[in-house]
Parts: C-alpha cells; sequence; structure tokens
C-alpha cells in the first residue's frame, strides 16, 4: 500500500475511533444492536484505536508498523474469547474483532 493509501486508512480508523469516544451507545447500538456493551468500554477501544492510528501516521516504521498490527490481532482475538464469557454483546463482539482484523491488515499492508 502507498503512503497516501496508508493515510486514508489510517484517517478512516482514527474517524471509526472518535465516532466510538464522542457516541459510544449510538454507534454501539448502530453497529452491534441491542444490548450495548458498557459506554466506558466502548470509548477506551474508541480511544487506542484513535492513539495507536496517530502513532502509525506519526511514525510509520516497521517496528510501529508491526506493533500497531499486533495490537489490533491481539484485540481481535480477545472479542472472539469474549464471544464464550458476554454472549450478550455477540454482535458488538464480531464487529469490533472484524474492524480490528481490518485495521490489522491495512496497517500492515501501508507499512
Amino acid at each position: 500500500m502507498s503512503r497516501p493509501l496508508q493515510v486514508v486508512s489510517s484517517a478512516a480508523l482514527i474517524g471509526w475511533g472518535a465516532a466510538l469516544l464522542v457516541r459510544p451507545d449510538a454507534v454501539a447500538a448502530a453497529v452491534g444492536g441491542r444490548p450495548t456493551p458498557p459506554s466506558w468500554l466502548v470509548r477506551v477501544l474508541g480511544a487506542r484505536q484513535v492513539v495507536q492510528q496517530v502513532v502509525v501516521l506519526a511514525r510509520p516504521t516497521s517496528a510501529v508498523v508491526n506493533t500497531a498490527s499486533a495490537v489490533d490481532l491481539t484485540h481481535a482475538a480477545s472479542m472472539l474469547a469474549a464471544l464464550v464469557l458476554a454472549p450478550r454483546y455477540r454482535r458488538a463482539e464480531l464487529v469490533s474483532a472484524a474492524v480490528a482484523t481490518a485495521s490489522a491488515v491495512l496497517t500492515r499492508a501501508g507499512g
């Protein structure tokens, strides 16, 4: 992926994270249905996404890109594990796992 495409994908992921930060219940309900996970948890995930992508944009070295991808893949795996622990949030967990996986792929492809 070229640097311009990396910038666009990171910007989209920053937008996603910002939406989770600003409107956690509305976004969680729109993509995950009801019931929604706790607002504080959605905000933490949004903040992580924003910070992570800002770091990737600021310093797109191999180490940063690889670490960011690993963090996303770890998050995706944790969401699959959460399916067992909190199955009532199944749709939200699956969406979060899918977004994290896509983020890992896009971030790695850009590095």
